[in-house]
C-alpha cells in the first residue's frame, strides 16, 4: 500500500462531522463540569447535616459560653483578656493557633475605637467544624455621644470552631465566608 493512499481518520472527516464532533465535547465537557459542581454542593450540604448531627445542646451552651464571656469582659473593657483567648482558624490547614501580635494589635485598637457599652447577639449558625457565625449587634457610643437620636452601632462576628472535640473562640474577619444559606 503506498503512503499517500493511506489517510488519518480524522482528516476523513469533513468540517461539518468536525464541527458535530466539538460541539458534542463542548456539551460533554458543559455537562460534567455542572455535575462536578452540583456534587461539591451536595457534599457541602452533606458535611454540614452530618456535622450538625453530631452536636449536643452542650456543644451549644458551650459555643455560646465563650462568646457572650468574651463580649462581657469587652464590656468591662478587659481587651487584653479577651484578646489572650482568641484564636486564628486556617482552614486549609485545620490549624487554631493563637492571635499574631499584628491581630492583636488590630482588635485593641478597634476595641478602644469603638468600645463596647452594650451588645446583643443578633444570630449563631453552625455551619462545619471550622465554620461557625455567631454575631453581636454592638452599642459603642450613645446618642449624645454620637450627636444622633440613637446609639451609635457596629456589629462583631465570631468564629466558634470544634477541633478535636474542644471549642476554640476564632475571630470572624470579612474575607471569610458567612454563609447566609445555613443561617
Amino acid at each position: 500500500m503506498c503512503l499517500k493512499e493511506q489517510a488519518h481518520p480524522l482528516l476523513i472527516l469533513n468540517h461539518f462531522e468536525m464541527k458535530r464532533i466539538y460541539l458534542f465535547l463542548f456539551f460533554a465537557a458543559c455537562t460534567l463540569t455542572f455535575i462536578s459542581c452540583n456534587k461539591k454542593k451536595e457534599s457541602r450540604e452533606q458535611q454540614v447535616q452530618e456535622f450538625r448531627s453530631q452536636l449536643t445542646a452542650e456543644d451549644t451552651t458551650t459555643m455560646l459560653q465563650l462568646c457572650d464571656n468574651a463580649m462581657k469582659e469587652l464590656k468591662a473593657r478587659n481587651i487584653n483578656k479577651v484578646l489572650a483567648s482568641l484564636y486564628e482558624y486556617t482552614d486549609s490547614t485545620q490549624e487554631v493557633k493563637p492571635l499574631s501580635d499584628k491581630l492583636k494589635k488590630k482588635y485593641t485598637a478597634q476595641f478602644k475605637l469603638f468600645p463596647v457599652l452594650d451588645y446583643k447577639r443578633i444570630y449563631y449558625s453552625f455551619q462545619l467544624e471550622g465554620c461557625n457565625d455567631v454575631k453581636y449587634e454592638v452599642t459603642f457610643a450613645t446618642a449624645e455621644q454620637a450627636g444622633t437620636g440613637d446609639p451609635a452601632k457596629t456589629a462583631f462576628m465570631f468564629n466558634p470552631v470544634k477541633i478535636n472535640d474542644e471549642w476554640k473562640l476564632c475571630v470572624k474577619t470579612p474575607s471569610e465566608e458567612i454563609d447566609q444559606e445555613y443561617r
